[in-house]
């Protein structure tokens, strides 16, 4: 090969290395705008699915609202209509208590009486399921409002030999709240439990707190809840149970809601159940 021919052979080569230096640096550039537009329609994505995630959450609130707005008026109405006639019913029973001399007519009477208190309590669930509640915000001692809602299932407790348990040492600041809408959130999520339990099941009660907001895991050993009902334990009026209104979830999620907070459920067939409530500690300044 002559020198011209070696010449242009060794320009050829330059420039096809040249051109391949060139073309792989293109293709390094290239490489990292696919992988910057992969990430960023990643991003956006994901943003459209939470997106449709929080459209689904206002529609399923949307249809709860009007599900409310439907029986609201009605429970009211007979709520109100009942309490009239309990109260001259408990009045009577106590007057006939203390007239009476023999124990056992006394048992009589302390039966009516806890009858009427149990009629009661489900016309107080009507009535705070009827319409958004309008909480009063007020400090308060946490642990104590929850130590008060156990007291009331004391004897149902006893009755079914359950081993109930609350660690409420977590609870030292006091948080902001309306007393009685809290006090119904823990009477009912302690009376549910008790209705899945066995007996010589267990119920715990536990309490995280932290400086912005504190949670309260109300456990329990029963049957727990099929998946197929956890997303309308919190329905009004739905219930798998013989007795009872449906009522005690639908007003402890009102109550929550209330308060600016969450509750969660998690639940496995023979294998108990956990709500989980979590609240701010400033519920006013949550909305903000």
């Amino acid at each position: 090969m002559d020198k011209e021919n070696v010449e242009l052979l060794e320009e050829a080569i330059r420039r096809f290395n040249a051109t391949s230096t060139e073309l792989e640096k293109s293709y390094r550039l290239l490489e990292g705008q696919v992988r910057h537009l992969k990430d960023e329609l990643e991003i956006k994505n994901r943003a459209l699915q939470e997106s449709t995630m929080e459209q689904d959450k206002l529609r399923e609130q949307a249809e709860r609202n009007k599900r409310l707005a439907a029986v609201g008026e009605m429970s009211a109405r007979i709520a109100h209509e009942l309490r009239n006639p309990l109260g001259s019913i408990e009045l009577f029973a106590s007057l006939l208590k203390k007239g009476l001399e023999e124990p056992e007519k006394q048992s009589w009477a302390e039966h009516i009486q806890t009858a009427v208190s149990a009629m009661d309590y489900a016309l107080t669930n009507m009535l705070f399921f009827t319409g958004k509640p309008s909480p009063h915000f007020q400090k308060t001692d946490l642990k104590r409002v929850i130590e008060e809602a156990s007291l009331f299932a004391v004897h149902l407790l006893q009755q079914k030999e359950i081993k109930f348990v609350l660690s409420l040492e977590s609870l030292t600041e006091p948080i902001l709240c309306d007393e009685d809408l809290l006090r119904q959130i823990f009477v009912n999520l302690i009376l549910n439990a008790i209705d899945a339990l066995p007996k010589e099941g267990h119920l715990t009660i536990d309490a995280v707190a932290g400086t912005r907001q504190v949670q309260i895991l109300v456990s329990d050993t029963g049957c727990g809840i099929p998946e197929d009902q956890l997303s309308k334990i919190f329905d009004p009026f739905f219930t798998t149970k013989n007795k009872g209104t449906g009522l005690g979830l639908a007003i402890v999620y009102n109550a929550i809601v209330a308060h600016s907070g969450t509750i969660e459920v998690k639940s496995k067939l023979c294998g108990g159940t956990v709500f989980t409530v979590t609240l701010p500690m400033n519920p006013e300044r949550a909305v903000e």
